[in-house]
């Protein structure tokens, strides 16, 4: 049950509509700018559709490439704040960001994790921020603080709820969560079943996210 007795309508699809202007603009001419200078790279990539209708998609960065990934591929992985290699976040899939997602593909796996892998991933990983720091998300006090007043997410299972049906305060909530900080398949078992250390294995990988989230938690 979600807390103090609260329901919520069941909500269908994801809104496009209501990012804040400026981000829209920049994340589009970013994304732009990707696909005008990064011909080459965008013609090894087979885009795919198996998260088209998915109203947000996780994340993950599974490529370092210091100094050999084109800076545009950069400037979008920032954007998304995946500064380091395992680092994984929610994002509201809306055209924007399936624009973006395509252009660096070969860099990250992404797709839509189960109701029930969202709170394995709260429970074990997750962790806030507030006033520009990393802070566990120790009790709901936090969440009320810096989402209560505005948003109206006040405990973990709001919180789920937002991200799970990409509600109204999605972007808010996802943006609170500090960047999931993953870990690097452990066996060589795992990572060749996982095949991103080769970048054998990327982009749209739809309902199957749940599989290679387990590997990196």
């Amino acid at each position: 049950p979600f807390c103090n007795g609260k329901s919520y309508p069941e909500q269908h699809g994801c809104d496009d509509g209501d990012d804040d202007d400026d981000d829209v603009d920049a994340s589009a001419a970013a994304a732009a700018d990707v696909e005008n200078t990064n011909t080459a790279a965008s013609q090894v990539v087979t885009l795919q559709s198996n998260s088209v209708g998915a109203p947000m998609v996780f994340v993950v960065r599974i490529r370092e490439d210091q100094g050999k990934a084109p800076p545009k591929i950069v400037t979008v992985l920032n954007r998304f704040r995946l500064k380091r290699p395992y680092q994984g976040v929610f994002v509201k899939y809306d055209a924007t960001a399936r624009r973006m997602l395509h252009m660096v593909e070969p860099w990250v796996l992404y797709g839509k994790p189960s109701e029930a892998m969202i709170k394995d991933l709260m429970e074990r990983r997750s962790f806030g921020t507030v006033q520009g720091e990393r802070v566990p998300i120790s009790d709901n006090t936090i969440l009320e603080k810096e989402l209560g007043d505005e948003h109206g997410i006040i405990c973990m299972e709001d919180l789920i709820h937002e991200l799970v049906n990409a509600g109204d305060a999605f972007d808010a909530a996802s943006k609170f969560l500090w960047p999931f900080q993953l870990t690097c398949p452990r066996s060589k078992f795992e990572k060749d079943k996982l095949g991103a250390h080769q970048g054998k294995d990327y982009g749209d990988k739809g309902e199957q996210m749940d599989s290679y989230i387990k590997q990196m938690l």
